[in-house]
């Protein structure tokens, strides 16, 4: 039987996580903080998933399924069902500390003005060996127009995401989180970051393998992207905007020269003639 009232909604995307999604849930289960429900968004998962999916018996936990969207939109769907005030958004691989709850409620009980609570983050491969660690300082929407100054998963206020209208669905190739930090900041919250590591992000094979230039092409279109669409934060913020994508073009080059022969990078080429439009637009 589900929790009617809970003060936490734990939102997990699975997407053919079937490896990992039970060591995801018990971190949850293994909260100090035990006033949660556990939803789990089934992004169109293979059949081998689904299977350990109904192994799950808990009367905190359901499972919601759609075909597969993507994560911006699986997301949508469990906070779209979420009861409580609080989300936790995590991925279907990826785990929390058991005190991370424990510390991040009360943060948003007693700060109306703070939308998210985050931490720090241990980056690991699937031997659970740490191969990096990351420290964003969190803070006001000043701190997030040029970096991502979060990790992707944090407690959310779900009126945040109910004012600011969710994740972007259009952003199918990643930087939605971020995205979605910039517009709970410019809305006039602030995210929180506990200095601690309480977050644990599995960096998977395919994702160490994954072609660079590949990569490089879907970062310089989600930048534009999220540029154009927050245009006004931009032009504010005229000469620390110039700045960046100086050295943005700098890199480009260097990168092209690199990459010039894969596909991904022509085409990126095409389409986004490395921030030209963005340049343009600051000329208005």
């Amino acid at each position: 039987m589900i929790h009617n009232n809970p003060k936490v909604s734990v939102v997990i995307p699975c997407y053919n996580d079937k490896d990992y999604i039970q060591e995801t849930v018990q971190s949850v289960l293994n909260q100090t903080f035990q006033d949660f429900e556990i939803i789990i968004v089934d992004d169109g998962s293979d059949e081998a998933t689904k299977r350990v999916l109904s192994g799950f018996k808990n009367e905190k936990l359901q499972i919601i399924t759609q075909l597969n969207q993507g994560s911006s939109i699986a997301r949508n769907n469990g906070f779209k069902v979420a009861k409580a005030e609080y989300i936790l958004t995590l991925d279907g691989d990826d785990t929390f500390d058991t005190r991370f709850l424990e510390k991040a409620v009360p943060i948003l009980d007693e700060n109306q003005r703070i939308g998210a609570v985050s931490c720090y983050c241990n980056i690991f491969v699937n031997n659970h060996q740490i191969i990096h660690q990351h420290s964003p300082k969190g803070g006001s929407v000043d701190d997030f127009l040029f970096d991502n100054n979060s990790v992707s998963f944090a407690l959310i206020r779900k009126k945040c995401w109910e004012t600011i209208g969710g994740y972007d669905e259009k952003m199918k190739n990643g930087f939605e989180d971020w995205e979605f930090w910039i517009a709970l900041t410019k809305s006039g919250w602030t995210i929180f970051t506990i200095p601690e590591f309480l977050f644990n992000y599995r960096q998977k094979e395919a994702q160490l393998s994954l072609d660079k230039a590949s990569k490089i092409y879907h970062r310089e279109a989600n930048l534009k992207y999220i540029y154009l669409k927050h245009q006004e934060l931009y032009q504010k913020h005229f000469t620390e905007t110039v700045t960046y994508l100086t050295d943005l073009a700098d890199r480009n080059k260097k990168n092209e020269l690199k990459y010039k022969n894969a596909i991904e990078f022509k085409i990126g080429k095409l389409i986004l003639q490395p921030f030209r439009y963005i340049k343009n637009c600051f000329k208005s």
